[in-house]
């Protein structure tokens, strides 16, 4: 089990131009959902809210096709070229699509960055041995710091059990995030870390997946993580 469950907060544009620090206090990542940010905001404006914030951060880029936001911005590698090199540090993250061969992230695996590899299917699980496939084949990072997540969209409370069992089971060798899609998903989100998971994605503003909740309802179902 993880020495503390990390809360990540996945945001878009709209979510982070009036974000104070204050608003912060309750998570220990942000992440930049690049795919709903314009590349004037990105080149001008974000980096200087980011430090402001003061907290690591998760550079996120996702495709139409893998995602259920509307929304939606096509960026190419040299429209967030700087802001990469300007957080490349061991503290914060990059998003690298296991199932996809191309990214916008340049050269990642020779950055300081920790890689999340994940895999995201909105239409049907996966088992353990296709998601022990899909970290074999993950590229080595120059960090050495690699957390695979998998994010599925379970048929019934069985096949829930099920993928928890496995994110736990791969858990004891590798630093993984299982993520259950969906209301009936919830309880991946808030009790993950009974499962083997390091990490849990919540929202500040509106959800980015569904079954998404905000921070202060998590707050309230895991008291225990809040204490002082």
């Amino acid at each position: 089990m993880p020495v503390k469950y990390r809360v990540i907060a996945a945001m878009g544009e709209d979510d982070i131009r009036n974000l104070q620090k204050k608003d912060t206090k309750d998570i220990d990542i942000i992440e930049i959902r690049l795919d709903l940010f314009s590349r004037n905001y990105i080149q001008k404006e974000l980096k200087k809210k980011l430090k402001s914030l003061g907290l690591p951060v998760l550079l996120t880029y996702r495709r139409a096709e893998d995602s259920n936001m509307r929304s939606y911005v096509k960026l190419f590698p040299e429209d967030v070229e700087e802001l990469v090199k300007d957080f490349n540090d061991p503290n914060n993250f990059i998003d690298i699509e296991l199932n996809r061969e191309d990214t916008i992230f340049q050269n990642y695996e020779n950055m300081k960055y920790q890689i999340i590899y994940s895999y995201h299917s909105f239409k049907k699980s996966i088992n353990q041995k296709e998601m022990k496939d899909y970290i074999a084949s993950a590229k080595p990072v120059k960090s050495g710091k690699m957390i695979f997540k998998f994010a599925i969209t379970p048929e019934d409370i069985e096949e829930t059990a099920t993928f928890l069992a496995d994110i736990k089971a791969l858990s004891k060798t590798n630093t993984m995030i299982g993520v259950c899609m969906g209301e009936m998903g919830v309880l991946s989100r808030v009790f993950g870390d009974q499962y083997g998971s390091s990490f849990t994605y919540m929202t500040i503003g509106e959800p980015k997946a569904p079954g998404q909740i905000p921070v202060e309802i998590f707050k309230k179902l895991r008291p225990d993580l809040y204490r002082k």
